[in-house]
């Protein structure tokens, strides 16, 4: 084994794929040390700080759109670069793989074809090569065009291993895809071994009692499995929990996961009168993101990421579900008591957070799934 080359979407501004993808690198590189490991960004990113749009008012003007024409104009996007640049860039970087994990992260999913576009011009470029999917999220909510483009890439890419990151993705794997139940593993989400994998970006002291994940609610509603709901306003909601956990004396960091239509929603709360009382981060790496984590005594997160380096790091975390890949994580770690709705009343919160404050994770748990991840991964590469 000479080179692995991961296709995802690593250098996305949600840094929580990046995480992601350096943990299943640490993986892979603790099986085949030395190997030649190598980052495939199926949005045509080559690099972190690429521009997008989700975080200006043009998307605020695509959200508007009826779905076929939001799902048209993301192929034509995808064609376009298809054919000018990726399809170039990609048969350069898919050459001289020994082997092509495409995964982990929540790529079988179906928002405006975005993720099947991608995979489907991928997987034309994989035939012949060995293939495994590992720890992906499938969702249970496809279009008929979006299930057409991922069953083309399967079709292409022929992987000989498959894997999702936890029961519910398997069968939806199986039931959309038809692919047998018998041959998908489950192997949890990579990023579960985060704190190895950035051990020496982790901070050596608590500067903060609790770090607040900011979130753009309407954007976590568009892509939510659940389907729409009325949401409240972003900024009102995590300011308001944040001085309510402040007038009981917290020290609280408002931080986003780097997605620009959350950095948004911080630029909005930094702005106002009360900010100077609280500390702003916005991480511009994976490893950024996970330093800041690592100086919370503990988070609140709708991002699951945000509450699986928590998890990762012995951090405890409150979590507010939007969607079935964050209720799966909690199930999956024995926490559902910690898991609250979209946008569950102040008081409710702040009496969890501050119990919080006193309590530790499940080690054994935690070190359970470590090694289901580490052991399953290697199995399939």
């Amino acid at each position: 084994m000479k080179k692995i080359l991961i296709c995802a979407v690593p250098f996305s501004d949600n840094l929580g794929d990046g995480v992601i993808a350096a943990s299943l690198a640490h993986i892979a590189d603790m099986k085949y040390p030395g190997v030649k490991i190598e980052f495939l960004d199926i949005a045509g990113r080559v690099a972190f700080d690429e521009s997008n749009l989700r975080g200006g008012g043009a998307f605020g003007v695509f959200q508007k759109l009826p779905s076929v024409l939001r799902s048209a104009i993301v192929f034509a996007y995808c064609l376009k670069n298809y054919l000018l640049n990726w399809r170039r860039q990609w048969q350069a970087a898919v050459a001289d793989a020994d082997l092509v994990i495409v995964g982990g992260g929540q790529l079988f999913c179906d928002v405006a074809l975005n993720f099947p576009s991608k995979l489907f011009f991928l997987g034309r470029l994989l035939r012949g090569k060995k293939v495994a999917v590992v720890s992906v999220g499938v969702t249970a909510r496809w279009s008929f065009w979006g299930k057409l483009l991922v069953g083309k890439f399967l079709q292409n890419a022929a992987p000989v291993f498959y894997a999702t990151r936890d029961v519910d993705s398997a069968n939806n794997l199986h039931a959309f895809f038809r692919i047998p139940r018998s041959r998908i593993s489950v192997v949890p989400d990579p990023a579960l071994v985060c704190a190895s994998a950035f051990s020496e970006e982790l901070s050596p002291e608590k500067k903060w009692d609790v770090g607040i994940c900011v979130s753009s609610l309407d954007a976590l509603v568009m892509n939510s499995e659940y389907g729409s709901t009325r949401t409240v306003g972003s900024a009102e909601f995590f300011s308001g929990l944040a001085e309510a956990l402040q007038a009981e004396g917290a020290r609280v960091l408002y931080f986003t996961n780097g997605a620009s239509e959350d950095n948004k929603v911080l630029a909005e709360i930094s702005s106002r009168a009360t900010a100077a009382n609280f500390s702003f981060a916005v991480p511009k790496r994976p490893d950024d993101l996970v330093t800041l984590i690592s100086a919370c005594s503990c988070i609140a997160a709708h991002r699951l990421h945000a509450n699986i380096v928590a998890y990762s790091l012995g951090i405890p975390s409150l979590g507010m579900n939007w969607d079935k890949k964050v209720e799966s994580f909690f199930q999956l770690t024995n926490r559902t008591q910690h898991l609250f709705g979209l946008s569950p009343r102040h008081d409710e919160l702040k009496a969890s957070v501050l119990a919080l404050l006193q309590a530790r994770n499940d080690r054994e748990r935690l070190h359970e799934l470590q090694s289901a991840v580490i052991a399953g991964t290697h199995a399939l590469i």
